[in-house]
C-alpha cells in the first residue's frame, strides 16, 4: 500500500502546485482546445482545398500538443 502511494507522490512531484483558480483556467483552456481538436476532424473530411485542409490537419496537431501538455499540468 505504500509503494501505492510512493509512486502517486513521485507523479505528482514533477508537477508544479496550481492554485484553485490557475487549475480552473488550465481546464477551461482544455476544454476550448477539446472543442477545436473535434471540430477541425469533423471539418478535415468535408473541405476540399488542400492548403486548407493542411491548415486544419496542422490545427489538430497544435490541438492534441497543447491538450496533452496541460494534462500534464492537472492534478
Amino acid at each position: 500500500m505504500a509503494k501505492k502511494k510512493d509512486k502517486k507522490q513521485n507523479k505528482n512531484a514533477d508537477k508544479p502546485e496550481l492554485a484553485v483558480h490557475e487549475t480552473l483556467e488550465l481546464h477551461e483552456v482544455m476544454t476550448v482546445r477539446q472543442a477545436s481538436l473535434l471540430k477541425a476532424g469533423m471539418m478535415e473530411s468535408l473541405v476540399q482545398d488542400a492548403k486548407l485542409r493542411e491548415i486544419i490537419r496542422k490545427e489538430r496537431k497544435i490541438s492534441k500538443k497543447a491538450i496533452d501538455e496541460i494534462q500534464e499540468l492537472l492534478p
